[in-house]
């Protein structure tokens, strides 16, 4: 089984790049004549992209070669990330962030097919939570160097260091992952009824539903929550969310083992099920107090996030892995779009000055359905114990 150790830094840099960009990109975008809503389809417009090319890309990995695909999917990220710290005006900045999200496609299928297919069906969840683990660590640090740099170098600075680190990462890429060209014996065909197997349905969409909650509850809902109804300071937020990240870290590591111990279906349902206890738990923080122990409950629950793409593998087809891993990925961004529309409507339908508890009503109990449907999908890892 080869190395897969560098996938796992391409990933810290990839994803410390894209968060390195999110103090900045309003500024940068308001300099550029941009209003709220512009500012919004600059997020958008890279999620979309995404969702579009996901499968695509999965379906080139399997036709020529993963490595070139991530390498293509780095290179545009890179080039693309330029154009947009050079951009003269709002509608090339725009243009920019599709292709990012092009390139964003390209890459992210392509890592998590290479993750899926080079490790055994006994140690894959301990092998994707080390992957999650890296993303998870990119995504915290992102933030913080980019409120560094911003001031330091300028707001378009953070666009130029995510296109240097997507350069490393090729260069990462080029020395460390060993080529796979494909044969033609798959090439021509592209066999679409694998993303109709109920079990890889049921955990598409259990993908879908952790980034729905991701994205809509915790970076949408949640900060405004505790604004609006909790008067919490923005210091004692991040203090309650970096609390939080740290206990999504710690579970990660330990439901992948666990996943691989007693196969994807236990840890997964019951992560789940309380995932969707702690969305309520969240909703009824009356301080600050409360609010702590809730987003740590939310934290340690939300730890299998990265599993649905190790349960997704052991389903799927080896062959196939770049679909099946396109799959997953379009559901997951799909998630990454619907969730802060919806839940973001939801929480600006007050009847006072506070947040209603809908948005967490509603998380809850799509992923406390999700937890249950899940019972209903073959666990290859739990066969394979018995």
């Amino acid at each position: 089984m080869p190395s897969i150790a560098p996938i796992y830094l391409v990933a810290f840099f990839v994803v410390m790049g894209l968060s390195i960009i999110v103090p900045a990109l309003p500024l940068y975008a308001r300099d550029l004549g941009a209003s709220d809503i512009m500012i919004g389809a600059l997020i958008a417009g890279f999620g979309v992209a995404r969702v579009i090319f996901d499968v695509p890309a999965g379906i080139l990995a399997e036709r020529i070669s993963e490595k070139k695909v991530l390498q293509i999917g780095l290179a545009i990220i890179a080039v693309s990330s330029v154009a947009a710290a050079l951009a003269p005006n709002y509608w090339l900045l725009l243009s920019a962030r599709i292709f990012e999200g092009i390139g964003s496609a390209l890459y992210v299928t392509t890592a998590a097919t290479i993750v899926s297919t080079s490790t055994e069906l006994a140690s894959r969840g301990k092998m994707i939570s080390y992957y999650t683990a890296a993303i998870l660590l990119g995504g915290t640090v992102g933030p913080a160097v980019g409120g560094i740099v911003t001031p330091l170098w300028g707001k378009n600075s953070p666009f130029l260091v995510y296109a240097a680190l997507a350069a490393i990462s090729m260069l990462i890429s080029h020395f460390t992952i060993a080529g796979n060209e494909k044969s033609s014996v798959h090439k021509h065909e592209i066999d679409f009824r694998i993303l109709s197997n109920r079990s890889q349905l049921l955990i598409s969409v259990a993908t879908l539903a952790m980034a729905f909650m991701w994205t809509g509850l915790e970076l949408t809902v949640v900060p405004i929550f505790a604004y609006d109804n909790l008067n919490i300071s923005p210091t004692s937020l991040g203090l309650v969310l970096a609390s939080a990240a740290l206990a999504n870290l710690f579970s990660t590591l330990i439901i992948g083992r666990l996943s691989d111990r007693l196969g994807r279906k236990i840890p997964m349902v019951t992560s789940y099920l309380i995932s969707a206890l702690a969305a309520i738990l969240l909703a009824s923080s009356s301080n600050l107090e409360t609010f702590f122990l809730y987003g740590l409950i939310y934290g340690l629950a939300t730890g299998a996030w990265g599993q649905t793409s190790a349960w997704a593998a052991d389903v799927g087809p080896k062959e196939r892995m770049g679909t099946v891993m396109g799959a997953n990925r379009m559901m997951g961004d799909l998630g990454f779009v619907i969730g802060p529309l919806a839940l973001g409507y939801l929480a600006g339908q007050r009847t006072g000055a506070y947040v209603e508890p809908y948005p967490f009503y509603v998380t809850a109990l799509i992923v406390g359905i999700t937890g249950i449907l899940l019972v209903f999908a073959k666990d290859p890892a739990k066969t394979r114990l018995r």
